[in-house]
């Protein structure tokens, strides 16, 4: 027999199809957001945003409100940062939904010393909930079988860093790759994390989007603060390979290609250089058009017309478009070149400026005689 779950169970995991029943005869949104309910919507879905965006996480379901809220506060967050049209913003709360899942999945039942959240869980002979492969069904992933089809491995594992789920390190048979038990769950937080990105942005009304401008635009200022905290002063020094060599490309005077141009617009861009400093890179290229080059980069930071504002490409893309050269040994533990900048300008502000050769504390020795 199918398991039903719970409205309990439906508020830990919203994105499930089913949890969208609990919702559908709400009012309309924009009727919605004039009201007082509508006024605990958003502060819980800003809740969920700000918890995305934090370098902290906590993973708690709001039981002073409504399992219907909870529920509802997860689509309208998703509502929220369509209308902010921010590609990190769909990243960072999507990773947040799939990493607060796997948090629930795992604390279900608790453990000797701390009781769980479903305390009613009844768990099968493979040592998994009801709810638990009720949700891995619907995401297509059998807690009972220790393989997958190896498309959906690729597509799950392709973000995933730890050598262990390389897939040269897998035994495939027959189109399916071995997995260990242990390992399915966190295999199925990934595949959320896929499937909750694929659907975004919502294509919102423009009308929602004006009624919710005000707390976007709040979101919108306070995540760019916080990125600009995050990589302070901008350090060349600390730009990964393919982001110097892109650089020094063009300050030769190279025609970049397309991808070329929109890499190191982006990857800019979200370090904190401004819209001026970024086409003022772009002079000594072969075509330059100053008035061609300012549209093109105020289009790709989001200044221009459409309002989205795009991140910089993975090493996965990079290496796609051929941009990705001069690797490391810092390229071998990141996956995207913000990731390796943060991780470089720490790692040199931690060992402090560079002396000037032959600078030291003690006086320099006497010249030979």
């Amino acid at each position: 027999m199918e398991h039903a779950p719970t409205t309990k169970e439906l508020s830990h995991f919203p994105f499930l199809k089913k949890a969208q029943d609990h919702i559908r005869h709400s009012p309309p949104l924009e009727q919605l957001l004039k009201e007082e309910r509508g006024q605990i919507l958003v502060n819980l879905a800003v809740k969920r945003i700000n918890q995305a965006l934090s370098s902290k996480k906590t993973f708690v379901a709001h039981f002073q409100y409504r399992d219907e809220d909870e529920i509802a506060s997860y689509v309208l967050s998703r509502i929220i940062v369509s209308c902010i049209r921010d590609k990190q913003l769909y990243d960072r709360l999507t990773r947040y939904e799939a990493e607060r899942a796997y948090h629930f999945l795992n604390t279900e039942t608790g453990s000797e010393n701390e009781r769980g959240w479903n305390e009613n869980a009844v768990i099968d002979d493979d040592n998994n909930s009801a709810i638990a492969s009720y949700l891995a069904a619907e995401f297509r992933i059998d807690l009972s079988k220790e393989q997958m089809p190896l498309t959906d491995y690729v597509e799950i594992v392709a973000v995933l860093h730890d050598p262990r789920f390389k897939l040269v390190n897998r035994r495939v048979a027959n189109g399916l790759v071995q997995i260990k038990k242990g390992e399915l769950l966190e295999l199925l937080r990934e595949r959320i994390r896929v499937i909750l990105r694929r659907d975004l942005p919502y294509n919102v009304p423009k009308g929602i989007c004006e009624q919710l401008s005000p707390i976007a635009n709040l979101i919108k200022k306070e995540y760019q603060e916080q990125m600009l905290q995050q990589f302070g002063a901008i350090e060349e020094s600390a730009f990964p390979p393919c982001m110097q060599a892109l650089v020094t490309a063009l300050t030769a005077g190279t025609n970049l290609t397309h991808a070329g141009r929109f890499s190191i617009t982006t990857f800019l861009h979200t370090i904190g250089m401004d819209v001026s400093g970024i086409a003022g890179l772009y002079a000594r290229s072969p075509d330059f058009d100053p008035e061609k080059t300012m549209y093109q980069v105020e289009h790709i930071t989001g200044r221009g017309g459409s309002g989205t504002e795009y991140t910089a490409p993975a090493c996965a893309a990079m290496r796609t478009t051929g941009l990705c050269v001069n690797r490391d040994t810092l390229c071998e533990k990141v996956s995207h070149p913000l990731s390796y900048y943060k991780v470089k300008k720490r790692d040199m502000s931690r060992k402090g400026p560079k002396k000037a050769e032959g600078e030291s504390g003690e006086n320099p020795p006497a010249p030979p005689t």
